[in-house]
């Protein structure tokens, strides 16, 4: 057994940095490793909502949030068929505004927060199994760096996004998305996030395009679609891209625009339902533990969160010397506490409807009504669980009765 630690966590994206970050301040000897080099691409929306952007500056990163080449957002314009809904951040404690920032800089930043508090960083580490004991306890890491080797520790955070590392604990994915960098988009408002709910991408479940800007000149665009809609349908994810940038709307805006680089893809499990957060010795932040919102597909700011939290429940687990599954426990219920109402009921309402051109009278009410379009945005940053735009029944009640008349007529 080669070196032992307090803590081995595997993966270096934001959940994992994160964690080792917040347990290194904490005192424990911390070991991160990755199966990659850093700066690293990792295909993203890039996105970092005013929540992720909170837990990033918590981790002594606000100036550089700010610095000037960075894309920074203070509203969301939302197209959908029929309406056009157009809105400030809304007011949080996070701040009024969110940031566009290309992943592989936010990931490599984040690493090196972890290792200026003292985590020991091993790149081109490929995890491979938890050792445990004869009785059944975490007792270190099995991984490979160009050999075998072994990491004693009586705790592993599991942060390797949808790796095939202790698969066991893992969920299905049940979304893809693919976006591609663009130099010259010439859409308006670029102070805002712009989202697409096109008739294709929601004719067979729910999905989303995105245009969202770069503060030197590019843009991130990008389409997402369940995989349930790519089943229903035969067609594969690169088509369902193609034809969204096809749209009269972005067409337009991508008529002068210099694609940089290849269009890139990658999958998801949205919504924190059906993966196991913690276990004997063990818990899972971020991808990992399947914290994406269901609704916009944000993952940085839950990935950071949950990292933290690990941290935290690592650091108590070593007070008391007891690294059960009981006790780790806790984990999993403070991040359902913080969590579970927006998750659940965003996971509840892209499930309600065979294909979400169902909800068409929702967005088309919501234009009209400035708190319940807050509302709705606050659903999709996460802020406020989908149930809030019961807050405002008459326009809850006016759609309720066009998808109901929709429905019969059909």
């Amino acid at each position: 057994m080669g070196e032992r630690y307090d803590l081995v966590v595997v993966g270096a994206g934001p959940g994992g940095s994160s964690a080792a970050y917040y347990a290194s301040k904490a005192g424990l000897k911390t070991l991160l490793l990755d199966r990659q080099e850093f700066p690293r691409d990792k295909p993203c929306g890039d996105g970092l909502m005013p929540h992720a952007a909170g837990e990033v500056a918590m981790m002594g990163l606000g100036d550089w949030l700010d610095e000037p080449h960075h894309g920074r957002f203070t509203g969301f314009s939302i197209f959908t068929r029929t309406a056009e809904i157009r809105q400030d951040v809304p007011p949080t404690l996070h701040g009024p505004h969110g940031y566009v920032i290309r992943r592989e800089e936010t990931d490599l930043k984040l690493l090196e927060r972890a290792q200026a508090a003292g985590a020991e960083f091993l790149p081109r580490t490929r995890a491979t199994k938890l050792l445990r004991s004869p009785a059944g306890e975490v007792t270190g890491l099995a991984a490979a760096n160009g050999a075998p080797v072994d990491f004693a520790a009586p705790l592993v955070v599991v942060a390797d996004g949808v790796g095939g590392f202790e698969s066991k604990m893992k969920a299905h994915q049940n979304a893809v998305a693919r976006r591609q960098y663009f130099r010259g988009v010439d859409g308006p408002n670029k102070e805002d996030i712009q989202v697409f709910m096109t008739e294709d991408l929601n004719a067979e479940g729910a999905g989303y395009g995105w245009v969202f800007y770069l503060g030197d000149g590019r843009a991130n665009v990008g389409a997402g679609v369940s995989t349930r809609a790519l089943a229903k349908t035969g067609r594969n994810l690169k088509d369902f891209f193609d034809r969204f940038l096809e749209e009269p709307k972005i067409a337009e805006w991508l008529r002068d625009a210099e694609p940089e680089g290849p269009a890139k893809s990658w999958s998801l499990k949205m919504g924190m339902w059906g993966a196991k957060t913690s276990g004997q010795g063990v818990m899972t932040v971020g991808d990992a533990a399947s914290l994406i919102h269901p609704i916009s597909g944000e993952g940085v700011g839950y990935a950071i969160e949950s990292g933290r939290l690990a941290a935290a429940w690592s650091r108590e687990a070593h007070n008391r010397k007891d690294f059960s599954a009981s006790v780790l426990s806790g984990y999993a219920r403070q991040l359902r506490r913080q969590r579970a109402r927006e998750h659940l009921s965003g996971h509840a309402l892209v499930n309600l409807f065979p294909n979400m051109d169902l909800a068409e009278p929702l967005f088309k009410a919501c234009e009209g009504d400035r708190g319940a379009s807050r509302a709705l945005v606050e659903s999709f940053t996460g802020d406020a669980p989908v149930y809030s735009l019961l807050k405002h029944p008459a326009t809850f009640a006016a759609a309720l009765k066009d998808v109901v008349g929709s429905r019969l007529r059909g």
